[in-house]
């Protein structure tokens, strides 16, 4: 396509800008179905309607997210041409247009034309040039070929319902020598917990769909709050301003003696892993969801309950962190005394898809609301402990301590993600208290699932 830089003061608009600044969010609703790719489990997000906008521009995102700290890591110079892909209100470009002055550009690309209309408002307000709209499919970023010397998506790119086609679209941009710096809330130690759950993801979901597109992680930064900060250049591109990461497993590291680990308790919600680099190489060594941690005698078995990762730049040990859940009710959990087993499979089959599930977070009912389940340690301790240990209600109750939940709630979305799980929760023991959970509930994703089972139920 062919495209001029604009000066945007001249643009003449039609729409008023503070009645398009409006603060809510819209976007077609995902399925909670499960991937094709068992690496990937995560459900395409919702994308951030024109009219939630204006939370784009909040104060308090200059705290949140740092952009000048950002843009420092890109080190972005004049001249350079940079595409904002799903650009939104235009926050970054209008600070990125500053560091590429006189002779750089940025292409501002959104799918919404309303969104565009706001980006050009706004930056006319603040007497910005150099800036090109660009307004994009879901499946074609309608960048031009071979000119784009950085791409940045800010917290964008798990919005894309089409992403291998976009990731096609944006490597062809890329000149020779270009970069892509991408914005991801955190899924691993629980910073982005805060958000929608299909709105962070963890550095293993990202690589699971970079790297077979034909990009290669030169540089992951964890300066930032709440967000991975990925810088990735194309596969065969020799012209690294560093050498590149190598991206492993966690088991293949340990099969192939590069990592040394040795995992310990850490209470009822973590288990530390002590990890060193033995190859002399700079490593991210990555960890799925549902890894099985074995206790010693008289204690509880754990399974992680979130994809991991850890940065291994040199040979020193480092503690890391895992989130994770019990498997067994009424045995006490492991201290840093206590070292554990690392398995890569779970015990049970039906863990499997459970830990995967919650990972995810979203599920939609019949026609009822897209329903997000709390993020809260206590729920899918629950859930593991109907489908491990097939528990009573009052078991579960006596043992979940979060004020921020009533133990209903807790039980009945725990039962949510079992039945995600594929477990047939009309059959689990927990069941025979269905009346007593669900009579005083009163979310309406929650009421049209226990209906729909209820019903189901009667219907045999």
């Amino acid at each position: 396509m062919m495209t001029t830089p604009r000066n945007v003061q001249s643009r003449h608009r039609t729409t008023c800008l503070l009645a398009l600044l409006v603060c809510s969010v819209g976007g077609q609703p995902a399925a909670a179905q499960a991937p094709e790719r068992s690496e990937r489990h995560r459900v395409p997000a919702d994308f951030m309607s024109f009219r939630g906008a204006q939370w784009l521009e909040r104060e308090a995102r200059v705290q949140e997210e740092q952009p000048e700290a950002v843009l420092d890591a890109m080190r972005l110079k004049p001249g350079d041409i940079v595409a904002d892909i799903g650009c939104g209100s235009g926050y970054y470009a209008r600070r990125i247009i500053e560091r590429v002055v006189p002779d750089g550009r940025v292409y501002c690309v959104d799918i919404q034309p309303e969104m565009l209309d706001i980006m050009g408002q706004l930056a006319d307000r603040d007497g910005v040039s150099g800036i090109v709209p660009i307004l994009s499919e879901p499946d074609d970023p309608k960048l031009p070929a071979g000119v784009v010397d950085w791409i940045i998506l800010a917290d964008v790119y798990h919005e894309m319902s089409d992403y291998e086609a976009m990731l096609a679209g944006m490597r062809a941009s890329l000149a020779p020598g270009g970069r892509v710096a991408l914005l991801e809330y955190r899924i691993e130690d629980g910073t982005g917990d805060n958000l929608k759950s299909d709105h962070a993801m963890s550095v293993r979901q990202v690589l699971a769909e970079w790297l077979p597109a034909g990009f290669a992680l030169e540089a992951l930064e964890e300066f930032l709050p709440g967000q991975h900060l990925f810088i990735m250049k194309v596969d065969a591109d020799t012209a690294a301003s560093e050498e590149s990461l190598r991206n492993l497993d966690l088991f293949k590291a340990i099969d192939e003696g590069l990592v040394e680990v040795e995992a310990i308790g850490a209470g009822a919600a973590q288990v530390t892993l002590r990890v060193r680099n033995l190859s002399g190489e700079k490593l991210v060594v990555t960890m799925p969801v549902g890894v099985s941690f074995l206790a010693p005698d008289g204690r509880r078995d754990m399974v992680s309950r979130r994809d991991a990762a850890i940065r291994l730049f040199d040979g020193d040990w480092r503690d890391w962190p895992v989130r994770s859940v019990g498997l067994q009710l009424g045995r006490p959990a492991a201290d840093s005394s206590d070292h554990f087993t690392v398995e890569r499979r779970l015990s049970l089959p039906a863990l499997e898809p459970l830990m995967h599930a919650m990972q995810v977070g979203t599920y939609r009912v019949a026609d009822s609301p897209l329903l997000y389940i709390p993020r809260l340690h206590d729920v899918e301790q629950a859930a593991v402990w109907i489908a491990a240990e097939d528990l009573r209600y009052d078991d579960i109750v006596s043992a979940i301590q979060d004020d921020r939940m009533p133990a209903q709630y807790a039980v009945a979305f725990a039962l949510v993600y079992c039945d995600l799980a594929g477990i047939e929760v009309t059959t689990v023991s927990l069941w025979e208290d269905h009346e007593r959970i669900f009579s005083r509930l009163r979310d309406p994703g929650l009421s049209a699932w226990y209906q729909m089972k209820t019903t189901e139920r009667v219907r045999r």
